[in-house]
């Protein structure tokens, strides 16, 4: 039988190892459910405790407020007077005895006051709240990012592991006819192992990232994640006005502050008690009604610096607020920046590196085939399409880290939903 009659059959049987190959180092089964990312954000906000705690935190803010509503409860005074004395006092014969009911009232608005400050406070747990929500989200969008990448970097490293098996068929062919020395086989055996390995670690890595995204959830990381939001630039587009949620909490405190003021200048009016009641004297056996009147003096202490403070705190909220918008500004700023930056070099890669790399690994394998080049050289231009694919997805990672920070600084997972 003929040399090249060996080497026909070494290459169907290095065909049909390949494509075994590919079957065992393929991307994940096509039977897995897509998941996509308004699914892994309802999944996430299913039953998390973030989610339940901010329930809690609004349902104790509504009970304050229902309190802060609640008036002064009145009082009952029990007075016996003239027992167990001495002289005509003896016994309690002469007792007279008085039971008077009394009321405090808020004549300074001290009841609405409150009300309000409570309804503030009210506010700013919900912005709260809706912050932990925001941060939740932004957090399982990088994961969802985080399993696009790795599965990307396995689609490369795929690619990588079909041309190394390719070459080194193509090789051992060679090899076979006597046009390339024993020592070329090795050594593109020795790649094509790396590239096994290459893909296992892509693989692991990929489920890795699978598992991190499903334990937002406790679901199985069974799943396949949509790629065609990965692999374009696309802008951030938001639908109606954007507030960062920082900035709501912010607003919020400062309205607290201000309602806070209210409710000290309502302590500083003074409320009077008024008491009524009924007198009863057992030394005839008579009663009367009493009537009393009281109200304390703002001499020592009229509640001026109580009022004082909360103007500060008010004025440090406001402030504070206006600090955070221009921290917000350039952080977005920054983020629209690093976008812009991720998308130029995506498009330069897509433009001119890829369509070089990948005539490059052409002209190489045409060459070597034609016994023009050396099998290195066929290796060499695919290390370099395999670095450029990289470098691509490394871009497109940057650029979706940059997007969804910019995203979370301008409210964007108020709504739950990928935009």
């Amino acid at each position: 039988m003929s040399s090249h009659h060996y080497a026909a059959l070494f290459g169907a049987a290095c065909a049909a190892c390949l494509a075994s190959g590919q079957v065992a180092y393929g991307q994940a089964p096509a039977e897995d459910p897509q998941l996509s990312l308004d699914d892994a954000f309802a999944r996430s906000l299913g039953d998390t405790p973030v989610v339940r705690a901010s329930e809690a935190a609004r349902e104790a803010a509504d009970a304050s407020v229902r309190q802060a509503d609640r008036g002064i409860n009145p009082s009952i005074d029990f007075l016996l007077e003239n027992a167990l004395g001495t002289g005509l006092y003896q016994g309690i014969d002469r007792t007279e005895t008085t039971l008077t009911f009394n009321q405090t009232l808020e004549w300074g608005g001290d009841r609405e006051a409150r009300t309000q400050l409570a309804v503030r406070q009210g506010n700013r747990v919900r912005a709260l709240g809706d912050v932990a929500r925001q941060d939740l989200l932004r957090d399982v969008e990088v994961a969802y990012v985080d399993v696009q990448r790795a599965q990307a970097e396995v689609k490369v490293a795929e690619d990588r592991l079909a041309l190394a098996r390719e070459v080194a068929a193509t090789v051992q062919r060679r090899v076979e006819a006597a046009r390339d020395p024993l020592l070329a086989s090795s050594r593109s055996n020795t790649l094509v192992a790396d590239a096994e390995i290459a893909v296992e670690n892509a693989r692991l890595a990929d489920a890795a990232a699978r598992e991190r995204l499903a334990m937002y959830w406790g679901g199985a990381s069974v799943f396949q994640v949509d790629m065609s939001t990965f692999d374009t630039a696309s802008g951030l587009v938001m639908t109606g006005a954007s507030l960062a949620p920082e900035i709501a909490v912010a607003r919020a405190a400062q309205q607290e502050a201000e309602a806070r003021i209210a409710v000290e200048r309502a302590r500083s009016t003074l409320d009077p008690t008024v008491s009524a009641g009924l007198r009863y004297f057992r030394d005839g056996s008579e009663a009367a009604f009493v009537v009393g009147f009281s109200i304390p003096l703002g001499i020592n202490d009229n509640n001026s610096a109580a009022v004082a403070r909360a103007s500060a705190d008010s004025s440090r909220a406001r402030l504070e607020a206006e600090v955070l918008q221009r921290n917000i500004e350039r952080q977005a700023a920054s983020a629209r920046s690093q976008m812009n930056i991720a998308a130029r070099e995506i498009a330069a890669i897509d433009a001119r590196l890829i369509p070089a790399a990948e005539e490059a690994v052409e002209r190489a394998r045409d060459g070597y085939n034609q016994g023009g080049f050396s099998y290195l050289d066929v290796l060499d231009a695919q290390r370099v399409l395999s670095t450029a694919r990289l470098q691509r997805i490394s871009a497109l990672d940057s650029f979706h880290r940059a997007r969804t920070a910019l995203k979370r600084l301008l409210g964007g997972y108020a709504a739950g939903a990928a935009q």
